[in-house]
């Protein structure tokens, strides 16, 4: 009984070191076990499919796909970071909708998650806060105190917003009239500006028996032609009409996104003088009518000779009214109704023309003040205000209130342009805007300059300096004028078509 009871408790101690030599065997590779994943977690961690530490809303600066990043700015910061994607990503649109990576285009505005330590991108959807305007063109980026409007409705446009073009980035001072943008933003504030459709150049050589005369671009530009103009014009294909007196000649063209194509227009066809009659119907009946600076009696036909024409309209109580129209057939009437409300006062000089644009026009639009516009870098460039030769940089002329487009020239060098906002603010303002870009090796042909232009331009406040006569510069461009000439399409209808300054088309009646 003894030597049983002897045996058991030998027994239990054997199986007792036995079962502690295991677990402390157990225990030390478990310790190997986690420090071998410990190593490995400095090297590599395997995340929860949609996890996250961070979220943002930001606009979608690039999209590189073909090695999965994309880069994104802070809407309230202006902050610039890159992040990686992959298949595990989650992709969806304003309404949780799935989408690809593929549909999200640079200046989207997305609310995204995303790893910080790790930057890699969790999930990206279109923001359900952001609004979008496609496709337009009335719209005026020039605000006082850093806002846009966009038809009727005014926003905040901040220093930090995004603008691109052609996949690239670059200023709000680059946005031409006329340029189509698609806009985007959050509440009031406007987040990212996409150029849609740019614009070229236009430059006429052999124009010497059309100076003081008229160019028309299809529907975009119709200005006076001036000495060494250069038009900036809507990026497509159009017809040219030039005529002065009684020498035209139409050309066909096509603008391209920063490129410039000089047309030579030496061979015209001179015609013999033509009449059209003109029926004019007015609202109100009492409007003074001025056509060409004279006024006339339209109570009866108006004798016009083939061409374009300017046509003023006043009454009291009502907008002033200034109206280009074109004359290219034997009878027609032409309807205007005027808005009513008063003209804000501007000041303005009633002598001379102006490129496109007569001086009594700048009482409707504009003011000419008492300060000087300055530009004083790149130089040696040629320096365009709306289409008019100024001179050769630095350069100064008058300021005169209002939206202008500033294009630069200079021989082997991309034609680069930019919208000034000028206000009666009373004081002088200096332009230096960077170098042109050389053109590249690859640019063939003298009729166009291929490439487009990354530089951007500052302005900053200019000292005053000795009064310099401007010379007659800045162009009118009339983006509904139109022309149905029955000499050219072989019509025998009557039609006088025009465009109003203040962009409402008027309807002729043949």
């Amino acid at each position: 009984m003894y030597k049983r009871l002897i045996s058991a408790i030998t027994l239990v101690m054997i199986l007792t070191l036995i079962i502690t030599g295991c677990t402390s065997q157990a225990s030390n590779v478990g310790m190997a076990k986690e420090s071998e994943r410990k190593q490995l977690g400095t090297e590599f961690v395997v995340a929860e499919i949609g996890s996250y530490d961070s979220a943002d809303t930001a606009v979608v600066l690039s999209v590189a796909s073909d090695i999965g990043y994309v880069t994104f700015m802070n809407i309230a910061t202006g902050r610039q970071y890159t992040l990686s994607y992959d298949g595990t990503t989650y992709v969806k649109d304003k309404y949780e909708k799935s989408m690809s990576m593929s549909q999200i285009e640079a200046g989207d505005i997305v609310d995204i998650t995303f790893l910080k330590s790790k930057k890699r991108l969790a999930s990206v959807q279109l923001s359900p806060r952001s609004w979008e305007f496609s496709n337009i063109e009335n719209y005026n980026l020039g605000g006082l105190n850093k806002t846009a409007s966009i038809g009727s409705n005014t926003y905040s446009l901040p220093d930090e917003v995004v603008v691109l073009s052609e996949g690239k980035r670059t200023e709000v001072m680059d946005v031409v009239n006329k340029d189509v943008l698609t806009i985007s933003g959050i509440d009031h504030k406007i987040c990212s500006i996409k150029v849609e459709k740019g614009h070229g150049y236009l430059r006429l050589t052999n124009d010497q028996a059309l100076l003081g005369g008229w160019i028309e671009v299809g529907n975009a530009v119709v200005t006076q032609i001036t000495e060494n103009m250069m038009l900036t014009v809507p990026e497509g294909s159009y017809e040219v009409s030039l005529s002065n007196g009684n020498a035209s000649t139409v050309k066909n063209v096509v603008i391209e996104r920063n490129k410039e194509v000089v047309l030579n227009v030496g061979e015209l066809d001179i015609v013999q003088d033509k009449l059209g009659k003109i029926v004019f119907s007015v609202d109100p009946v009492d409007a003074v009518v001025t056509i060409d600076g004279d006024v006339v009696d339209i109570s009866k036909e108006v004798e016009l000779s083939y061409g374009i024409h300017r046509v003023k309209l006043e009454a009291e109580g009502y907008k002033t009214m200034a109206k280009y129209i074109q004359v290219g057939s034997e009878y027609a009437s032409l309807s205007f109704t005027m808005e009513q409300g008063e003209d804000e006062d501007t000041t303005g000089d009633d002598s001379g023309n102006d490129s496109g644009k007569t001086d009594d026009e700048n009482d409707v639009q504009s003011a000419v003040t008492e300060n000087q516009v300055y530009i004083d870098a790149p130089v040696g460039v040629e320096v365009y205000m709306d289409g008019s030769y100024m001179g050769v940089c630095p350069v100064n002329f008058t300021k005169v209130t209002g939206s202008h487009t500033i294009a630069l020239r200079k021989a082997g060098y991309q034609s680069k342009s930019y919208t000034i906002y000028l206000y009666d603010d009373g004081q002088d303002i200096t332009y230096s805007f960077t170098d042109l870009v050389k053109e590249s090796s690859g640019s063939s042909g003298s009729s166009s300059n291929s490439g487009s232009s990354g530089s951007s331009g500052s302005s900053k406040s200019g000292s005053s300096k000795s009064s310099t006569s401007r010379s007659e510069g800045s162009s009118s461009t009339s983006e509904d004028f139109t022309s149905s000439d029955s000499s050219k399409t072989g019509s025998s209808d009557s039609t006088v078509s025009g465009n109003e300054d203040n962009e409402n088309k008027e309807k002729t009646d043949n």
